[in-house]
């Protein structure tokens, strides 16, 4: 094994089958709750003319609406470990009609191929969740060195304690949330991943030295009846919650789960009415 906490035990992650960064996944995530990424994209207070770099673009998904905000003569500028997600992106740029101020590539997010203060604004969404607290520091401050003097760095994440699902019994929910918490803490760090990261992100923009920092909480509610990228989502996160605690419950409590996301069980809970979703995302931005 390479040295602990070393970049490149992580940078090949999203092309190793981790469901949480296939392209199907990111592309099912950010189309499930596309309505409430234009307000977080409104809430970054970008201008014309800015240059923004989004570290860990993964398929292009949010290019088009900072793109609408820096036109005409802005520039986007994503950098992606994943080859497969830069090819879904660059293919999917050609319908874009900012095609001509948006560009990606493959970067080392630790060593950025980029001069001191290059970038008005340096976003991040859901990348901080792979890698150790020491390398989240690592990765902030190679932002900030690229960011403007002035400029702003901008992180969203998400926690997963705030993920209710109903119709599932609370109890069982629960169990199954703890579990996963449980299995998490226990293992290597080659497969690290924190489900809770954006409980963090306030204090490691402080820890950054980050100014006027402001952390902005997203409550994301998805009722039936839910759409083919609603559904996905959802049973992909479940399934993956329930592999992950699957060594710390019973077979009866897993089959159980199992049921709930089984289009072909009477158990099946996507498609009833009174089916609801809430999760919280946040955003922190801070100044350099």
């Amino acid at each position: 094994m390479k040295a602990e906490n070393s970049p490149e035990d992580f940078k090949n992650k999203a092309d190793t089958g981790l469901i949480m960064s296939s392209t199907r996944w990111l592309v099912d995530h950010y189309k499930a709750k596309e309505k409430y990424r234009h307000q977080m994209v409104k809430d970054l207070d970008l201008k014309p003319g800015d240059t923004v770099l989004d570290v860990g673009s993964g398929p292009g998904l949010w290019s088009n609406l900072l793109g609408e905000k820096v036109a005409p003569n802005g520039r986007i500028i994503g950098i992606e470990y994943s080859i497969d997600a830069i090819t879904y992106a660059q293919n999917n740029l050609e319908n874009s009609p900012y095609k001509e101020i948006i560009e990606y590539c493959q970067a080392d997010f630790f060593n950025m191929p980029y001069p001191d203060e290059t970038f008005d604004l340096v976003f991040c969404s859901n990348s901080l969740m792979y890698f150790p607290d020491p390398m989240k520091e690592k990765l902030l401050k190679e932002q900030k060195r690229v960011a403007k003097k002035g400029g702003r760095i901008a992180s969203k994440e998400y926690d997963g304690e705030t993920i209710i699902l109903y119709p599932i019994p609370c109890e069982l929910w629960l169990k199954l949330k703890n579990a996963v918490a449980q299995a998490l803490s226990e293992r290597p760090l080659e497969d690290y991943y924190d489900e809770y990261v954006a409980r963090k992100l306030r204090t490691l923009f402080l820890d950054a030295e980050l100014k006027n920092i402001v952390t902005i909480p997203y409550p994301v509610q998805l009722f039936s009846p839910l759409s083919s990228h609603q559904k996905n989502y959802i049973t992909q996160e479940s399934q993956w919650f329930i592999k992950t605690a699957f060594p710390y419950l019973t077979k009866s409590e897993v089959s159980q789960l199992e049921s709930f996301f089984d289009s072909n069980s009477s158990e099946y809970i996507l498609d009833r009415a009174d089916f609801s979703y809430l999760m919280v995302e946040f955003m922190s931005i801070g100044t350099k």
